[in-house]
């Protein structure tokens, strides 16, 4: 089964996905309504620097294997008579759904949940599109 996955699309798309989250979470797109929707501030944000490596690589050992689950779907969308791009959209829409129980339980704003499953849905697919389009 796991011979289907191209490791070097797998870590270049990893890779691909760490730059994505900078920028989405960055001033630039919604960092700052995201930290104002989470209740964090600067100084907070400040006392995480020590352990940035850490959480960096621990996001980026789950970006891997997000996208060798992904990575999977792709090769075997076609037994299923789906397109790789449409299984990506039932996929997305699985998160989006499996996203609101959480937000409500949490009390979260619909802005929060906008970036956050946002991120996921853009997440699975540029994914599935990178992946399948993995140039060798």
């Amino acid at each position: 089964m796991f011979e289907m996955i191209h490791e070097f699309a797998v870590l270049g798309t990893a890779c691909f996905m760490m730059a994505l989250a900078t920028v989405w979470y960055s001033p630039m797109v919604f960092g700052s309504m995201w930290m104002k929707e989470v209740g964090l501030t600067d100084e907070m944000v400040e006392k995480t620097r020590p352990d940035m490596w850490k959480h960096m690589l621990l996001t980026f050992g789950s970006y891997v294997v997000m996208l060798g689950l992904l990575s999977l779907m792709v090769a075997y969308a076609p037994m299923l008579k789906l397109e790789p791009l449409v299984a990506a959209g039932y996929l997305s829409l699985f998160v989006a759904a499996a996203g609101v129980p959480t937000i409500l339980l949490e009390g979260r704003s619909i802005r929060y949940y906008g970036i956050y499953v946002g991120f996921y849905v853009l997440f699975i697919l540029l994914g599935v599109l990178i992946l399948q389009y993995w140039p060798w």
